[in-house]
């Protein structure tokens, strides 16, 4: 059974999404924020810190491409069976490469060489193969403002690939803008699914500085 306090959070998430934004209604802190994007994807993937006191000691098992402050790796191969474990089908390998950068302001320009970067980055990784179904990047930019036109920019950005008509695979990409001063996140169409995430993340940081 449903509680009240889930239906209510379900009601109020605690903050407003729109088709391609999340927003707050306040300030962010920049630390907080990074951090918590840190704390969040350090549970599944392998993250890197470039020139940034977070407080605590991670061990990197990289380092962090050039550009950027932070690098979050996710590779993982699972095994497909069918009916038992003996009548193997197929390794599957899925992996995502995650770029952050940090900025006081966001331009047009900026962005868009931070665009460049982190997918052609993210596809470098690629090794295609029946076995391989997919190897995305994310790019996320956590800034204090957000000039107008990068914030176009970003909306709008897409990139795809597929090796051998997918057969071998494909690359998807999603980037995240976040403009502190406004308390809001935008999203590229693929990114959308990263709303309720990057959502509860700000939520976070709000709950964090009452």
């Amino acid at each position: 059974m449903i509680s009240l306090d889930e239906i209510k959070k379900k009601a109020d998430p605690g903050y407003i999404a729109g088709r391609d934004f999340v927003r707050l209604d306040r300030p962010l802190d920049k630390d907080r924020v990074f951090d918590n994007f840190i704390a969040s994807y350090s549970v599944y993937y392998d993250v890197a810190l470039k020139d940034h006191d977070n407080g605590s000691d991670r061990p990197s098992k990289f380092e962090v491409t050039e550009g950027f402050d932070a690098e979050a790796r996710f590779d993982s191969k699972s095994e497909q069976y069918f009916l038992i474990k003996a009548a193997k089908v197929a390794d599957i390998h899925s992996a995502e490469y995650v770029y952050f950068a940090l900025r006081e302001e966001l331009k047009l320009d900026d962005i868009k060489n931070l665009d460049d970067k982190a997918w052609s980055e993210g596809i470098s990784h690629v090794v295609p193969g029946p076995d391989h179904k997919n190897t995305d990047a994310v790019l996320i930019v956590i800034a204090d403002r957000i000039d107008e036109d990068a914030i176009e920019f970003v909306k709008k950005t897409k990139h795809s690939k597929n090796y051998r008509m997918a057969l071998h695979g494909y690359s998807n990409y999603r980037t995240v803008a976040v403009e502190l001063s406004t308390g809001t996140a935008y999203f590229n169409r693929q990114a959308r699914i990263l709303m309720k995430l990057v959502g509860n993340i700000l939520k976070e940081e709000k709950e964090i500085s009452k």
